[in-house]
């Protein structure tokens, strides 16, 4: 038995299955990538800009390097990138129509045109934080011989590569949360994989693909933390994931308070809680001076290389983190207003929750917004009410157990621990475009797919909820159906509406 008292062969089984899962998940990232036609990803222009600049240029893009090689910006208006709205009749390039196809026009694009700069278009991405680009720039230079369908095709194919390990990441966490119930280790995986807006996301040019695998990856180390304290070796992993992610989508500082509360939560339990003097005590040789140490060592790790970022970000964008696009001149506001008190906005902005934020949460592809049915989306948000009914109910059945209430508590950290993953960052976002609001006298919103780096955690609570009311002889055909219904969702998004919409 291992760690967690499954049988070895039940568990070589497992990895077996989800080696499959993931091969099926590159393949059919591979599929939805030939099925977008170039530029519908989001910000998939600007992403491939940085990484041409990189790869190109040899070097990372510096005060001066603002604007978009001139190669894309030719190629977003043979794309129609943002200039054709939503209708069935419309058809965007590549397709045999008025609008394309436009092959020819993308391969006549002069190679010059790769390292000029003349027609001045901003890119918003040309300061972002640059490790992606780097990691990409090697495959863009093998293949820099191609037209730029080849070079854009080719980052799409290294996208699904490094994004489709989410789905071992969402079994290294379904394993540690459901080490007795085998088929919620295969059923959230497979939701996962096949999931339509990760695998739309994770099939085009754009770092949120790896960026999720990483903020998983996160979520996982907290749970580790969690049931065997902070060691050395989990401190140093934790470090490093959290620095890459930071590298890669500044976003990431969105989990320093979960891990946080998690680090405080073990230094509590390490010793004397008796008294305020209890808790700070660190006796020597004691547990608590081992978490103190690895939280040093993990600050260590991740300070210096989020300090180069913060100087660099205040010397390009004069912003600690992020590209300002209204200062930039990226974003030009009309008819801004700034009287929008904090009340009002929160419950706009929450209402959005469940509106339009859930809509792209689950399903709505393209730059020019291509939706599903509404009855799809109202039957998700049943589902999803009926879900966290379910995980409240289960909630109320175990606190109204026959053991006293503090023998309770720890059992459920991971699942607060969980849930907090999945709430913080709506709440952040929601402080940000506040601020944004009070500085420009517009909101910035939250789209779906930042949402989507809780994936996971959202989906197991899905699951976890759904089943909640349901007998247990009933369970195993409800994995069944969930596992098929999610699969034959993402054929239906591919086939019965984005091939459509853009090619029939």
């Amino acid at each position: 038995m291992n760690r967690y008292g499954i049988d070895p062969r039940l568990q070589r089984r497992e990895w077996r299955l989800i080696a499959l899962l993931f091969v099926i998940m590159v393949l059919k990232g591979v599929l939805w990538s030939v099925a977008f036609p170039l530029w519908q990803g989001p910000d998939e222009d600007d992403h491939f800009a940085v990484i041409q600049f990189v790869a190109e240029m040899g070097r990372l893009p510096d005060e001066g390097d603002e604007f978009l090689p001139d190669e894309v910006t030719l190629s977003r208006e043979i794309a129609d990138v943002g200039r054709l709205d939503y209708n069935p009749e419309q058809r965007q390039a590549f397709s045999n129509s008025a609008t394309g196809p436009n092959e020819a026009e993308f391969a006549a694009l002069s190679p010059q045109t790769r390292t000029t700069f003349d027609l001045g278009t901003v890119g918003k991405l040309m300061h972002a934080t640059p490790l992606y680009y780097i990691l990409a720039a090697p495959v863009y230079n093998l293949f820099d011989g191609g037209t730029l369908l080849d070079r854009a095709f080719v980052q799409r194919l290294f996208a699904v590569l490094v994004s489709s390990p989410i789905v071992i990441v969402a079994y290294l966490i379904t394993r540690h949360l459901f080490p007795r119930r085998a088929a919620m280790r295969l059923t959230i995986p497979t939701l996962v994989a096949f999931h339509p807006m990760i695998t739309e996301i994770s099939a085009v040019v754009s770092v949120d693909g790896l960026f999720f695998v990483l903020y998983s990856l996160a979520i996982y180390i907290g749970l580790l933390i969690i049931s065997d304290g902070l060691t050395r070796k989990v401190a140093v992993w934790f470090g490093v994931v959290f620095v890459v992610g930071f590298l890669i989508k500044p976003t990431m500082n969105g989990f320093a308070p979960l891990i946080a509360l998690i680090v405080l939560y073990d230094w509590s339990r390490a010793g004397d809680r008796s008294s305020w003097r209890g808790w700070l005590r660190v006796p020597k040789g004691s547990r608590r001076r081992a978490v103190l140490w690895n939280t040093l060592l993990m600050g260590v790790i991740v300070v210096i290389p989020a300090l180069w970022w913060v100087q660099r970000s205040l010397r390009l964008n004069g912003d600690p983190l992020y590209f300002n696009p209204v200062e930039k001149g990226h974003r030009v506001l009309e008819n801004p207003f700034y009287d929008y008190g904090f009340w009002q906005h929160m419950v706009d902005y929450y209402q959005s929750v469940f509106g339009g934020l859930f809509v792209t949460w689950w399903a709505h592809f393209g730059w020019i917004d291509t939706p599903l049915p509404p009855w799809v989306y109202t039957l998700l948000r049943v589902l999803t009410f009926v879900a966290m009914a379910g995980v409240i109910a289960l909630f109320v059945r175990y606190w109204r157990g026959n053991r006293p209430i503090r023998s309770h508590l720890t059992p459920l950290i991971p699942w607060f621990f969980l849930a907090l993953s999945v709430i913080l960052p709506v709440i952040m976002i929601q402080y940000y475009d506040l601020t944004f609001w009070r500085s420009y006298g517009v909101g910035r919103g939250l789209q779906g797919r930042y949402w989507l780096t809780t994936v996971v955690p959202m989906l197991t609570f899905f699951v976890v909820g759904l089943l909640a009311w349901l007998p247990r002889k009933w369970h195993p055909p409800a994995h069944v159906v969930l596992r098929v219904a999610m699969i034959v969702f993402n054929i239906m998004a591919l086939l019965g509406y984005i091939v459509p919409r853009y090619y029939l």
